[in-house]
């Protein structure tokens, strides 16, 4: 069964202001769970043109120990209006700490709200699944026509625990021992 790791905190806001135009407590505006999301209600934003376009929220540290050998994913759903000539792009990162562990970059963000689902392969460098924290950065188009970039859900989504099982030939060596005493 997988584990999910919503945000839960602010840890850098920028330029970005949540729905209500402020930036208190954006990480609210998007932890959503993976089964439900209001794209009208809650969501975080921010303008082409805004100078250092970066924003990060920190991810409950409810992830532990994911299986090795399956892919993780960060998932997130957006929007950005189109009212010059170009197109708005964003990046996604996530952090361990301040060490990006995964970074990809969508170029276009559609104008409808979209899903978007980034697989991280290999997860093996990620050592602290409770020190993580997702990066936004708006990737101007330069128009300068004001456009607006969206965000109303983000969110990790990661393997199962890793099974702590004792191999069976453990099992069936302390079984032996028991019988013979």
């Amino acid at each position: 069964m997988p584990q999910y790791a919503y945000p839960d905190g602010d840890d850098s806001d920028g330029p970005w202001v949540n729905q209500a135009g402020n930036n208190t407590n954006l990480y609210a505006s998007i932890d959503d769970t993976q089964s439900s999301h209001d794209d009208n209600t809650t969501y975080i934003q921010v303008t082409d043109g805004a100078s250092t376009p970066i924003c990060s929220v920190t991810l409950g540290d409810t992830v532990t120990s994911p299986e090795a050998g399956e892919n993780a994913y960060i998932k997130y759903r957006a929007v950005s209006t189109n009212n010059g000539m170009g197109t708005l792009g964003l990046k996604v990162e996530l952090l361990q700490d301040t060490t990006p562990k995964f970074t990809s970059t969508t170029g276009s963000v559609g104008t409808s709200y979209t899903d978007y689902s980034l697989t991280i392969g290999d997860h093996s460098s990620i050592t602290d699944w409770t020190a993580l924290k997702l990066r936004f950065t708006l990737l101007n188009d330069g128009s300068g026509m004001m456009d607006v970039l969206k965000v109303t859900q983000a969110y990790v989504e990661a393997p199962a625990e890793a099974s702590s099982s004792v191999p069976i030939a453990a099992i069936a060596m302390n079984t032996y021992r028991q019988m013979r005493n």
